[in-house]
């Protein structure tokens, strides 16, 4: 097991082109109240495939379930629908929230990308898990397997925006499913050439969360990675 310690970290959000859209994150229930009604994505802004921050409906799908079933119905945009992309603002029309769609579930798929916050002290434990091998009445190993690899760590101050905690708390889907961020550590800084540290697929575990004036502050988070690489900034 190898562990780094490092000094500054910066959380990304992105699902963009290459990754696909959301898919179908919770936003809410329905008041069926033939009025309008506002939803807010989780994570912000809307963007296009591009990572480019849109108010067009049309490129995102908006869908309602009536609860206890399986069956999802896509709205239409700007009927049913408008988006404000720069706050994840999901308004629903009147046209949109009729009577009878009292307590549906309402959904939303869409692309994101932003830096959700920002970190100090900053941990990572790699875990190779390697394997030896041995030949019957052999006491030294014949070959060394590769075992599977675990990636975790913690950050020991995070501050965070409402796109970050919303995820951190498990609220980035209809089934309650942690989101995927991306983290980012310089050990020297962010100029040119220094050394950069990147882990993907993280998700985080815990930690203690208190609300500062302007920000909030997650201490001594927990997550874990799929990826980890090791490159120079850009």
């Amino acid at each position: 097991m190898s562990t780094y310690h490092g000094t500054t970290c910066k959380v990304s959000t992105k699902r963009l082109s290459d990754e696909g859209q959301i898919p179908r994150q919770y936003l809410g229930v329905m008041s069926g109240s033939g009025a309008a009604q506002s939803f807010y994505t989780p994570m912000f802004p809307i963007t296009t495939a591009g990572g480019v921050t849109t108010d067009d409906a049309s490129l995102v799908t908006v869908e309602k379930r009536v609860a206890g079933t399986s069956t999802w119905t896509a709205l239409t945009a700007t009927t049913h629908y408008t988006i404000t992309g720069a706050t994840g603002l999901v308004s629903l029309t009147a046209a949109g929230n009729p009577a009878g769609d009292a307590n549906n579930l309402l959904s939303i798929s869409y692309y994101t990308a932003r830096e959700v916050a920002f970190g100090q002290s900053v941990s990572i434990e790699y875990e190779g898990n390697l394997e030896n091998v041995y030949k019957l009445g052999n006491r030294n190993p014949q070959e060394i397997k590769e075992g599977q690899i675990a990636i975790s760590g913690t950050i020991g101050q995070l501050y965070a925006d409402r796109a970050l905690m919303g995820s951190f708390l498990g609220l980035s889907d209809l089934y309650q499913k942690l989101a995927s961020h991306t983290l980012y550590l310089y050990p020297n800084g962010e100029t040119t050439g220094q050394p950069m540290l990147k882990v993907g697929g993280v998700k985080f575990s815990g930690g203690s969360i208190s609300v500062e004036v302007g920000n909030i502050l997650a201490a001594d988070v927990n997550y874990s990675g799929l990826v980890l690489t090791v490159s120079t900034v850009p």
